[in-house]
């Protein structure tokens, strides 16, 4: 008989589910969950609204109108107007695509470069372990904030540097969440049991240690888009990020407060908006741990 027909019954057992009933499971728990289903629905009104900035925003969003300077809310400017006469609900419309665009980049450097450093970390160990880890403990001496600053002070104040910096600077908390979830699943017996038939490296770490670590990553990630989405408005605040005139919701906030007893939408609607994708996200976060928790119910 030859050799892998006797570890045939071995490959079986250490394979994961198909990406179809993982899948399958994955949406029929989320939605069973309520706050999991407004969340989305919410943020996927959001997106909607961002997606269709052109054609839902009532003007465009640098259009100047002279005669209606610091104008309150009213019929014409549903939300009122800024210092220069712009529209503020258009300008809040199109700041939903700057912001999330911006935030989710950020989110997907973390993830792609977070999830490799802890993979590799627990995966090989010894010195590459080591040294990358030293490197991390280094970074999350600083907090995530201070250091997004210290980078965009380096590469200079812009849309992209801010994003970049949001995204780097949380690098080192990402890799060590996932380097402790994949060093329980190194000591598992299904990736004994996959050495043990030889299996590739490569198809360990995508088969075995990959899908383990789903439910971490999905969680994590969703929560980090709201710390993104701060970050990211806190750098524009403080003019590091996006610079006028482009409407994205830090830069308005931080135009808006010089105006707060005159004009208090100015600020206020920005900050609700911010407030609200925040929380939803942070929520959906929250549903989503309990439901990849195996010690909740069902």
């Amino acid at each position: 008989m030859a050799k892998s027909e006797i570890y045939k019954p071995i490959q079986a057992r250490v394979t994961s589910k198909s990406p179809m009933k993982l899948r399958a499971d994955f949406l029929k728990r989320i939605f069973k969950d309520k706050r999991a289903v407004v969340c989305i629905l919410f943020l996927f009104i959001v997106s909607i609204v961002g997606i269709f900035a052109p054609i839902i925003a009532p003007f465009d969003p640098e259009e100047l109108f002279y005669d209606s300077i610091l104008e309150a809310p009213n019929k014409e400017h549903l939300l009122g107007t800024d210092a220069i006469g712009r529209d503020l609900l258009s300008r809040l419309i199109y700041g939903v695509r700057v912001t999330l665009t911006v935030s989710l980049l950020a989110v997907a450097i973390t993830f792609f470069l977070g999830t490799f450093i802890g993979l590799v970390c627990a995966y090989v160990g010894g010195w590459v372990d080591n040294v990358l880890m030293r490197i991390m403990d280094i970074l999350l001496a600083l907090p995530s904030i201070i250091l997004a600053l210290a980078i965009v002070a380096i590469l200079g104040p812009s849309l992209t540097n801010a994003m970049i910096a949001v995204g780097v600077a949380s690098i080192p908390g990402f890799a060590r969440l996932i380097r402790g979830a994949a060093l329980t699943i190194k000591s598992s017996m299904f990736v004994e049991a996959s050495r043990s038939i030889g299996s590739s490296h490569s198809w360990i770490l995508r088969r075995q240690f990959l899908p383990n670590v789903t439910g971490i990553l999905l969680v994590y990630t969703t929560l980090f888009i709201g710390v993104a989405i701060l970050d990211t408005a806190a750098l524009s605040f403080i003019g590091l990020g996006a610079q006028p005139p482009t409407p994205e919701w830090g830069t308005m906030l931080s135009e808006g407060r010089n105006y707060m007893q005159n004009a208090w939408w100015l600020a206020t609607f920005p900050g609700i908006a911010i407030t609200m994708v925040v929380f939803a996200v942070n929520f959906l976060g929250d549903a989503l741990r309990d439901i990849f928790d195996p010690k909740s119910s069902g």
